[in-house]
């Protein structure tokens, strides 16, 4: 997905970059406005995405260690659990 990410900002860049100069080449203000503007709404979206998806992956790395954790935590409780039912089984009735 950050490959995706990438590929696509290039993208942008250079089609906006092409834009400008085919812009300043030809002496037309409307496309080198249009290019600038790309660029900035291109850099924007690059950076609110960006910034979603660092709050994804934090969320998925806490849940994650939860999960690790709590099986931690059920192993445990299982080998207590099955001390106790062998420590049953021996004791004498």
């Amino acid at each position: 997905m950050e490959l995706i990410n990438r590929a696509w900002n290039w993208a942008a860049y250079l089609w906006s970059v092409f834009l400008g100069s085919v812009g300043m080449m030809t002496q037309k203000d409307w496309l080198t406005a249009i290019a600038a503007v790309t660029g900035v709404v291109v850099a924007v979206l690059g950076e609110m995405h960006r910034r979603r998806m660092a709050r994804i992956h934090e969320t998925n790395n806490v849940l994650l260690n939860d999960l690790i954790d709590a099986i931690r935590d059920d192993t445990e409780n299982r080998q207590d659990v099955k001390e106790l039912i062998r420590t049953i089984r021996e004791a004498p009735r």
